[in-house]
């Protein structure tokens, strides 16, 4: 038996598929959400999972929804995420599951605010970073848990390294989507990056 914890959404990547934040839960209309767990619970039926946690990618596409991975594990940032939005703890009920315990949620589980987590990202180049000016105003935010800097001045970057180049990383919970919405815009509005030895190759 398939049980669905929660759906997790996601912003527009940045140039060159970088990741940019997600959040639980995903701002599905009921249809959306129906057809998203139809196909996740079809996507492991047929690899014949019977026990573990997975993590499924869906894509919406004009021509329906569609798989694009089934992952042998949790997402990444989804147990923060999932604890702040709901107050469950997937790690436990994962070992529970190891254990050989029956574990049967009928999800997704209620959420009562919702967890993300974002990321700035540089642009598309490689480069150094010279400074960052702004963080204050976006770890004063209500709500805001942490935003922590993964790449500080001197740090070299290669757009060729991915999403793993991300500036800094935000933390927090939100009442709703729209507020949710606003700490994105603090954060692309708020935090400037200077950048030096910049180069496009």
């Amino acid at each position: 038996m398939v049980s669905h914890l929660a759906l997790t959404g996601r912003f527009p990547l940045a140039e060159n598929f970088r990741e940019t934040g997600f959040f639980i839960p995903a701002a599905l209309s009921p249809g959306d959400q129906e057809a998203a767990l139809l196909l996740a619970t079809a996507a492991i039926e047929a690899l014949d999972v019977h026990t573990g946690c997975l993590h499924t990618e869906i894509k919406f596409t004009p021509a329906g929804p569609r798989v694009i991975e089934v992952n042998g594990r949790v997402g990444g940032g989804v147990p923060e995420m999932l604890y702040r939005a709901a107050g469950i703890k997937i790690v436990e009920l994962t070992l529970q599951l190891a254990l050989g315990e029956e574990v049967v949620i009928n999800g997704p589980v209620s959420t009562n605010q919702i967890g993300y987590r974002f990321f700035l990202q540089p642009p598309a180049v490689s480069a150094t970073v010279a400074a960052i000016n702004g963080i204050d105003a976006v770890s004063d935010h209500p709500g805001v848990d942490s935003i922590t800097v993964h790449q500080g001045p001197g740090a070299v970057l290669d757009w060729k390294d991915g999403s793993r180049n991300h500036i800094v990383a935000v933390v927090g919970t939100a009442a709703d989507h729209d507020e949710l919405l606003e700490v994105d815009r603090l954060l692309r509005e708020a935090v400037t990056v200077t950048y030096a030895d910049v180069s496009h190759s």
